[in-house]
Formats: structure tokens, C-alpha cells, sequence
């Protein structure tokens, strides 16, 4: 079960699961780099789908940054969907609305 939709998780309700394709970006000289447009939430591995934990570029232990239990219904079905169809991991991206004016 998801947490009680209140205020203070709205962040949570804004995420958004996508494939490494694009969250990593490769460089010139053949090396990848995060994307820099993007604000990563976290990732999720096949093996460990019970927590997404925080991305690095230094290659460097991940840190644990949220429960799967906690996230909204709809992005927990994303994320079934887009590791069942073969991806070994999904990312987890803020997707930021468009301000009106």
C-alpha cells in the first residue's frame, strides 16, 4: 500500500521511470556522463526492488533513499512494467510541470 497522499509527499507524486538510454549521455571520447537536464530521484535494480537508492557517477556505494512501499500506486506499475519488459534498471526522474502565466 502507498502512503497516505498528504501535502508534505507531493514529490513523490511527480515521479516519473525511465531507461538508462536516457539518464545516461555518451561523451565524445566514449565515456558516459549523467544527463544534466534531468533531476534523478533514484534508481531501482532487478535484484533489490524493495528500495531505490541514489546514483553516482564516481562508481562509489549507493546510499538508500526511499522505500518502494512508500511511492504512488502508478509509478510502482511503471516500474514493473519496465523491468518485466528486460531492463535490468529503472530510474527514477522529477518530472517538473509547466508553469502557466
Amino acid at each position: 500500500m502507498s502512503r497516505i497522499f498528504q501535502n508534505k509527499n507531493k514529490d513523490l507524486s511527480n515521479l516519473k521511470v525511465v531507461s538508462s538510454k536516457d539518464v545516461w549521455i555518451r561523451k565524445k571520447n566514449g565515456k558516459y556522463i549523467f544527463n544534466n537536464t534531468l533531476k534523478i530521484y533514484g534508481k531501482i535494480d532487478k535484484g533489490t526492488t524493495a528500495f531505490v537508492t541514489n546514483t553516482n557517477s564516481k562508481g562509489l556505494n549507493n546510499r538508500y533513499v526511499e522505500d518502494t512501499c512508500n511511492l504512488p500506486k502508478r509509478v510502482k506499475n511503471d516500474i514493473v512494467k519496465h523491468l518485466y519488459n528486460g531492463n535490468r534498471v529503472a530510474y527514477l526522474i522529477v518530472n517538473e510541470k509547466i508553469k502557466k502565466k
